[in-house]
């Protein structure tokens, strides 16, 4: 069993809309399992199963359709990774968009798996979320990769552009609200995948490089990006990531990473048995991969580092950064900005 992720901007799509029904999200958070510090740093990633949950407790009695349909409205290029984002600008048609989102998926989700499926003269565009199917939640996640295959079909046909089809894991009808924004879109639901049809023709089109943002806004956004569209993931590296978001608040416990990804210690401790991995090694690597960031910037002070990566010291901050590193945080830094 792998850890199913996803970049914290998507969940940040839903605090809007939480907001908007009357939930306090920083108190709700500070109750949760979630890190607390997603609500600043929308390129964490956290866990998929969890933040499903926490949308669905948090929904109060508004139908989850209609939540993640009204979130997922929310979804613009700035929610993208920048490798994302500049990969879909570069692309000239509708199918080659797509198979931008084929090579990028993983990028904001590690679980999504995103396909194009030819039916006569139309496409389906075909989107799965690994190991989720049965989840009774799943139809809030759904809705944000909907919008995102919509967006890149409107980037072809214009704003208005509705599908024929659409098709839901979830089994929960379509309501007024969304019937309303979709009225000549046929909707099924309790299928295999979540999917929309396009047709061939229109994906052929060129299509316009802002894709709804400037050339300024888009420059700004991918600029120094290296060319590396595909994230490989592994055991490793997706508990690395879940366990970054959490180390502001001290060294994690096993504990509460398994509770986190809704799997017991056993089940954690077996998987990082075969990976070959202790769960000290992870969290010492995340703390690394952190501060190395974090160092970047001259004006972040080394204490600071310290805190944000879990320590109660600069000193001891900085005894486990030589170890890694084999110099000192401040050495490093200088290191930085004489190749800058």
């Amino acid at each position: 069993m792998e850890i199913a992720i996803v970049r914290a901007a998507h969940l940040h799509l839903y605090f809007e809309e939480l907001k908007e029904i009357g939930v306090s999200v920083e108190s709700e958070l500070a109750r949760s399992r979630l890190p607390h510090w997603t609500l600043d740093d929308p390129d964490a990633y956290v866990s998929f199963a969890l933040c499903l949950e926490w949308l669905a407790s948090c929904s109060r009695d508004f139908e989850l359709m209609d939540f993640g349909f009204l979130s997922a409205r929310r979804a613009t290029l700035g929610s993208l990774s920048p490798p994302f984002l500049r990969a879909i600008l570069d692309a000239p048609t509708g199918f080659a968009r797509f198979n931008a989102f084929l090579r990028c998926a993983s990028l904001e989700d590690n679980v999504l798996s995103i396909r194009m499926q030819p039916e006569g003269d139309q496409v389906r565009v075909i989107s799965t979320m690994e190991g989720f199917q049965n989840n009774p939640f799943i139809g809030l996640a759904e809705w944000v990769d909907l919008q995102a295959m919509i967006s890149i079909v409107r980037s072809v046909a214009g704003p208005s552009w509705c599908p024929q089809e659409m098709t839901f894991v979830s089994r929960q009808r379509p309501t007024p609200i969304v019937q309303e924004a979709f009225p000549n879109t046929h909707i099924l639901v309790g299928k295999p995948c979540t999917s929309i049809l396009v047709s061939k023709d229109l994906l052929a089109r060129p299509c316009t490089r802002d894709f709804g943002v400037t050339a300024d806004d888009a420059n700004l956004q991918t600029r120094a990006i290296p060319d590396v569209d595909v994230v490989e993931w592994n055991f490793a590296k997706a508990l690395r990531e879940v366990v970054r978001p959490y180390l502001p608040g001290g060294y994690p416990a096993l504990r509460e990473m398994a509770e986190a990804l809704q799997i017991s210690e056993r089940t954690l401790q077996r998987r990082l048995q075969h990976s070959g991995r202790s769960y000290s090694d992870i969290v010492q690597e995340a703390r690394f991969d952190l501060a190395r960031a974090l160092l970047v910037d001259p004006s972040t002070r080394i204490i600071d580092v310290a805190l944000a990566v879990g320590y109660e010291n600069q000193q001891h901050f900085a005894r486990a950064f030589r170890r890694i590193a084999g110099v000192s945080p401040t050495s490093f830094r200088k290191s930085i900005a004489e190749m800058g």
